[in-house]
């Protein structure tokens, strides 16, 4: 078993949690944190998650930016750009690329790095370990509490689908005006097959003024990347298209 682990979520939580404030004086107030704090936090939470999962092998994935997202549609996370990162954050992805096994692939994020390799051959039993709902959109083994979970492709799909229909305020992209998941469940119905959903998705995009493309976007935006996205001898990414138009 091999544990991918998201190294972008583990790095900020980890960063964040040993931040300090300090009152100087009622005019002067500084925020500092020790590394040595937070790669403690890093090696705590590793330990628990090796423990559930009862194997040692260890992959840190990591974004690079800008990404394939940020091309195909420039206000991508551009709610975030004045979002200060914790103290240590930078630093303390330093520390860990040095201490495991660390990939990152050009113009993907990290949540893609997942994607790909839980969907390839690259490791042994590979299990994703993050607390993000688009790894549900994933077909993997998926570690995301105390339990293992099995995410088969059927149920990715759906997720996936789910996710092109209601959009990603955090990351600034928006889908069908008022539909949330559980709308979007709505929409999708008992349908089974990629390509029915696909067709669901485009009609109630249509309903709501908006056009194909605006849906298609939205599809794109919301793939976290498996293998047959990415070529990685050459890093060429291929935007998923479905394998009909309507």
């Amino acid at each position: 078993m091999t544990l991918l682990i998201d190294g972008d979520h583990l790095a900020f939580t980890a960063a964040c949690a040993v931040e300090q404030v300090v009152e100087w004086d009622i005019n002067v107030w500084t925020t500092h944190s020790f590394l040595s704090d937070a790669t403690k936090v890093v090696e705590t939470k590793l330990k628990g998650f090796i423990d559930i999962a009862e194997d040692k092998k260890v992959v840190m994935t990591f974004s690079s930016y800008p990404t394939f997202r940020h091309e195909i549609y420039q206000d991508y996370k551009a709610n975030r750009i004045t979002k200060r990162k914790p103290t240590v954050f930078k630093p303390l992805i330093e520390w860990m690329e040095g201490e495991w096994e660390s990939i990152r692939y050009a113009n993907c994020e990290g949540d893609d790095v997942l994607g790909i390799l839980a969907t390839s051959k690259t490791y042994d039993d590979p299990v994703v370990v993050s607390v993000d709902k688009d790894m549900r959109t994933i077909p993997c083994k998926l570690l995301a509490g105390d339990d293992l979970e099995l995410i088969t492709k059927r149920q990715a799909d759906r997720n996936w689908m789910k996710q092109a229909c209601s959009g990603d305020p955090t990351d600034n992209y928006k889908g069908i005006p008022g539909v949330g998941l559980v709308g979007a469940d709505k929409i999708l119905g008992d349908s089974i097959k990629l390509d029915d959903m696909w067709e669901k998705v485009v009609e109630a995009y249509k309903k709501q003024k908006l056009t194909y493309a605006d849906a298609l976007l939205n599809a794109r935006l919301s793939r976290i990347l498996r293998q047959e996205d990415i070529n990685l001898n050459t890093g060429k990414i291929k935007l998923w298209s479905p394998k009909k138009k309507l």
